[in-house]
């Protein structure tokens, strides 16, 4: 391998080097750049398959990937052929953190103190991005949330869903709301794919198996991205 790699192979100081900034780098600043990517190619694979429909985010938090989401979707509409209508943006979050969180859904990361935002500045920060761009903001726990289902907020298709909220409980709850609107094609997001030690049963993982068991979809898997992020599309729904 030196010989094949000549003098480079041998710079042992170059090799400290990127091994104590790649170490030194925080990794959700490494996670997060790659999640813009992932955002990024979602939206541009979307609109030249010309997918109708809205983007859905559970879990919020400081509206960084929503307003990420934003900017790639204007940069994206020149490539869109004939899409018959605009893409909305709706984003779900309590904005107070988990709540109570059941025994199962417990983990060391996700508390309130590490998840807590301000809903007043997130709206401040989309507002700024969001200049021709229809977009909604929905607060509350999602048991409230999303009770009345889609089509109470003028939801009949989606683009893409974007599941950020970390547990299965609240997962569940995202997913079940937008099944409805799920069509061939519909990218699907999930940022905690691997979380709970990648368990198929807790998590986001296990809210994701059971929307697509009980609702008959074929997904295939087209990327990964940071610290456990996770890219379905929806190649086909089975008719029961």
């Amino acid at each position: 391998m030196a010989g094949k790699f000549g003098f480079l192979s041998r710079l042992e100081f170059l090799q400290n080097w990127s091994s104590r900034l790649i170490a030194g780098i925080n990794p959700a600043v490494i996670h997060n750049i790659e999640k813009y990517y992932a955002i990024k190619k979602v939206h541009y694979l979307s609109a030249i398959e010309n997918i109708e429909g809205d983007y859905l985010e559970f879990g919020v938090f400081t509206g960084s990937s929503f307003c990420h989401s934003i900017r790639c979707y204007k940069k994206s509409r020149h490539f869109v052929v004939s899409a018959e209508s605009e893409t909305r943006f709706f984003g779900f979050d309590s904005f107070e953190g988990f709540g109570d969180l059941k025994d199962s859904d417990k983990h060391p990361f996700y508390t309130d103190e590490n998840f807590s935002t301000n809903l007043v500045n997130v709206e401040k920060r989309v507002r700024r991005v969001s200049t021709n761009v229809h977009y909604k903001l929905v607060p509350g726990f999602y048991i409230d949330s999303l009770k009345n289902g889609p089509k109470s907020y003028g939801i009949y298709k989606s683009k893409i869903i974007f599941i950020d909220s970390d547990t299965y409980s609240s997962a569940s709850e995202a997913l079940f709301f937008c099944k409805m609107t799920i069509q061939k094609g519909t990218f699907i997001i999930l940022d905690d794919y691997y979380s709970y030690k990648a368990s198929r049963n807790k998590g986001v993982a296990r809210a994701f198996f059971e929307l697509i068991q009980q609702n008959g979809l074929d997904v295939r898997k087209i990327f990964t991205y940071g610290m456990g992020g996770v890219v379905f599309v929806v190649s086909d729904i089975q008719k029961g």
